[in-house]
C-alpha cells in the first residue's frame, strides 16, 4: 500500500493504532488473557478492516487472530485454525454464517417471557451481511498480494 503523502500515512497510522487498541480491548473483554496483551497488524484495508494477531506476553504459544473495523464485530479465533491471514478471514466468514443461522433459529422461537425484546432475525441478517461482505473481499485476489517498498510515494 502506498500513501500519496505524509498526511495520508499519518491518518492510516492513527487508524491502525486505534484498531490495535480495539483488538486489545476485545481480548480483555473476552477474558482470553489475564496478563498483558501483545499484538500486531497482519492485514488491513485502510480505514475499513483490520486483521491482526494477539498473544499473551507471558505465553506466546497462546495466540489469536483478531478482526475489527468499521461496521463489523470485533471477533477472535485461535491462531492455530488458520495458517494465513486470508484463511483466518475465511474462518471468520464461516463462524459468522453459523452464528447467523443460530440467531435466525432464536428469532423463530421468539423471546421468552421476561427476556429482553431482541429481534434475533435482524441481528442474524446483519451478521450474515457482514460475512458476505468479508467473503467478497476474500475473493478479490489483488487485495491479498504482499506489498513491498516505501509507504509514501515519491513526489
Amino acid at each position: 500500500m502506498v500513501f500519496k503523502n505524509d498526511a495520508e500515512l499519518q491518518a492510516y497510522t492513527d487508524w491502525a493504532k486505534s484498531q490495535l487498541q480495539n483488538m486489545a480491548q476485545h481480548i480483555r473483554d473476552s477474558d482470553l488473557f489475564q496478563d498483558e496483551v501483545m499484538g500486531h497488524a497482519v492485514w488491513t484495508l485502510p480505514h475499513k478492516l483490520f486483521i491482526g494477531k494477539a498473544w499473551s506476553r507471558a505465553d506466546k504459544n497462546r495466540a489469536y487472530w483478531v478482526i475489527s473495523g468499521v461496521d463489523i464485530p470485533s471477533d477472535h479465533i485461535d491462531l492455530e485454525v488458520a495458517e494465513t491471514v486470508r484463511d483466518a478471514a475465511r474462518h471468520f466468514v464461516m463462524k459468522w454464517q453459523l452464528q447467523s443461522a443460530r440467531l435466525e433459529q432464536l428469532g423463530e422461537k421468539g423471546n421468552a417471557p421476561g427476556e429482553e425484546d431482541v429481534d434475533w432475525r435482524q441481528v442474524a441478517e446483519g451478521l450474515r451481511g457482514q460475512a458476505e461482505g468479508l467473503y467478497g473481499l476474500i475473493e478479490k485476489e489483488e487485495l491479498w498480494r504482499p506489498t513491498e517498498g516505501p509507504l509514501v510515494a515519491d513526489a
